[in-house]
């Protein structure tokens, strides 16, 4: 019970203040090997509003992640897509990093959590 509580607690910022962009998750877990190259993934989001939303920039918590919309503006009722890319540090463990969307809409920006599993490359036998 704790754990849904402390979980919907995260959430709701994003929930209380929702302007035009849903997104289909607020947080989208990765596991990387080190060494191996860059990871991928997306965030999906809808525009529910009844205005067009402007992404301005995407801007991440760290250097290692690279996150760029597919194109700049939504319609309202628009689905679309923040694909990233994420560079292991070489760090082994779980890291949360945030992604953040900001928009031409009044308010702080969305954020996004990315966590990220590294794992130190298998050995060799």
């Amino acid at each position: 019970m704790r754990r849904l509580l402390t979980t919907a607690l995260i959430f709701l910022p994003i929930t209380l203040w929702a302007g035009g962009l849903q997104f289909d998750q607020t947080m989208v877990d990765l596991s990387a090997v080190q060494g191996a190259g860059k990871v991928s993934g997306e965030f999906r989001f809808t525009n529910t509003s009844d205005q067009p939303v402007r992404i301005r920039s995407v801007p991440a918590s760290c250097g290692c992640i690279v996150a760029r919309p597919e194109k700049r503006d939504y319609a309202p009722g628009e689905r679309g897509v923040i694909p990233f890319q994420y560079g292991p540090k070489g760090k082994d463990g779980t890291h949360t990093y945030r992604v953040y969307v900001v928009t031409n809409e009044k308010g702080r920006p969305y954020e996004l959590l990315l966590r990220v599993t590294e794992h130190p490359p298998a050995a060799r036998p």
